[in-house]
């Protein structure tokens, strides 16, 4: 369990931070049991103990990306001045890119985990995860002006958090070809469109 007496809570604490600053600096590949136990500089075997395996103290470096990323984009819809609808999804969605785009690995590595077929999200970062989504949608489906039924004002909402992740993906990747401020105009003329 790591050096002798030292505190469980501590400890988990360190190797998250220590899991976070490597795929930070590195990327989720370089995010292994050993290299996170040799920055924390602890036990081989206190990850697993503690976290149950290198899955778990991903999900924990993810639950912080997520609640950061949301604190990030939210901020950003709610100091919009001129509080139209599309100005204040324009903001949220170009928060999300930019956002993206700052901390490419970390919001890599929200989606380039990969459990196996019998594995579940825990609980605790499902709801994470989920509050977020519908926070997000929720801003959306209120903002949209429609006659839709609310649950399909939400659909439309989620379909279009949806498209702007498709965009930011392909964007960031740069597949297609552009730059980044090619992103920020399709998403833009996205909004523009949709609102």
């Amino acid at each position: 369990m790591g050096r002798k007496g030292r505190d469980p809570n501590e400890l988990k604490l360190l190797i998250t931070d220590a899991a976070e600053s490597i795929i930070t600096e590195q990327g989720l590949k370089a995010c292994t049991a050993r290299a996170i136990t040799s920055r924390a500089k602890c036990a081989l075997g206190s990850l697993s103990y503690l976290f149950n395996g290198l899955e778990a103290v991903i999900l924990a470096v993810n639950a912080r990306t997520l609640q950061e990323m949301g604190a990030y984009m939210f901020k950003q819809a709610e100091s919009i001045h001129h509080k139209t609808t599309q100005n204040r999804l324009e903001a949220l969605a170009l928060a999300y890119f930019r956002y993206a785009r700052d901390h490419l690995n970390r919001w890599d590595a929200l989606f380039a985990l990969r459990l196996e077929a019998h594995e579940e999200l825990p609980p605790d970062y499902l709801s994470l995860r989920d509050n977020l989504i519908t926070r997000i949608t929720t801003l959306f489906s209120s903002d949209l002006k429609t006659t839709l039924p609310p649950d399909e004002a939400a659909i439309l909402a989620r379909t279009m958090y949806e498209a702007v992740h498709g965009i930011v993906i392909l964007g960031l990747d740069r597949r297609l070809g552009g730059s980044h401020d090619d992103v920020e105009y399709r998403i833009k003329t996205l909004i523009q469109r949709i609102v």
